[in-house]
């Protein structure tokens, strides 16, 4: 069955205070209207996050959306088949955004057109890779704003979410509470500058569910698994994604971690998502050939 929700069904952090707006069986097919991360505040260069903006109101994601029978244990399967764009975007960095500080002396917007297949920076024609910023799960007891990454999902930033990929993310309520938002046109691994081209999108997704349970969100692709892990360092982040990686090719394979480790070590990538959230991300490709 296809359902439609729009844009104007969101929350601003993930919640098991929020009842769904939503519920779908599994295999349904969703068309998510997304809001960009600003609220589509910022549409004009004189616009810019700066002086009295609201961040209480950033990073809206649609939803939640129940799946019927996911319960707690299981993982929400998501099969992205499409991300189509609006015609327009928005880039913006501030003083205090990234490993970079002061790079500007003030928030600064840059709009972007979208036309076809590529974005307009600048007068610079840049291919479009549409990627969603937030996508994640109802946590099982607290509230987690929707600028924050963690093991429910959330604010993971990481350009592997892509139309053809598969996201798995753990279920912590009843109906799993599934919301999305903060396309981006394009950006960068890291995302260093604070946002990539932040644009409002209709996402056409399926849900399903496993009945395996995993620790954090992974995602798939035709060609690797995508291990993540979110954390307050660097180090910390990458320590968890890379033990998540360990442990994956130790029991796809049924070998001994220490191997699975030496594998780890020759065949996979250890790549940074984003560095400018409240935990920063990172993910580990295992590449399916050597499963």
């Amino acid at each position: 069955m296809l359902h439609r929700i729009g844009r104007d069904r969101v929350v601003y952090d993930m919640s098991p205070e929020h009842k769904p707006v939503l519920e779908v069986s599994p295999g349904d097919t969703v068309i998510v209207e997304t809001e960009d991360c600003f609220c589509h505040k910022i549409v004009s260069e004189s616009q810019t996050v700066g002086g009295d903006f609201d961040f209480t109101h950033v990073n809206p994601a649609t939803g939640p959306i129940a799946v019927k029978g996911a319960t707690p244990g299981d993982t929400i399967v998501v099969s992205i088949e499409s991300i189509e764009l609006d015609d327009q975007g928005v880039v913006e960095t501030c003083p205090a955004w990234g490993p970079v500080k002061n790079v500007s002396k003030s928030c600064v917007s840059e709009i972007v057109k979208i036309q076809g297949n590529y974005a307009s920076f600048m007068g610079e024609q840049i291919e479009i890779k549409p990627m969603i910023g937030v996508i994640g799960n109802s946590p099982a007891d607290k509230s987690i704003p929707c600028t924050t990454p963690g093991r429910h999902g959330g604010n993971l930033d990481t350009r592997d979410i892509v139309a053809g990929s598969r996201v798995f993310l753990p279920v912590f309520v009843k109906g799993g509470n599934l919301s999305l938002g903060d396309v981006h046109a394009r950006m960068g691994d890291g995302e260093v500058g604070g946002s990539g081209i932040e644009i409002r999108a209709n996402v056409k997704l399926t849900v399903d569910i496993d009945k395996m349970p995993i620790d954090s969100p992974t995602v798939e692709n035709e060609e690797a698994f995508y291990l993540l892990f979110s954390a307050k360092t660097l180090e910390e982040a990458s320590h968890g994604a890379v033990k998540r990686a360990i442990e994956f090719i130790s029991d796809w394979k049924s070998i001994p971690r220490e191997k699975a480790y030496m594998l780890t070590s020759i065949c996979c990538d250890l790549m940074i998502s984003q560095v400018v959230n409240p935990l920063v991300t990172v993910r580990v490709r295992v590449p399916k050939v050597i499963l």
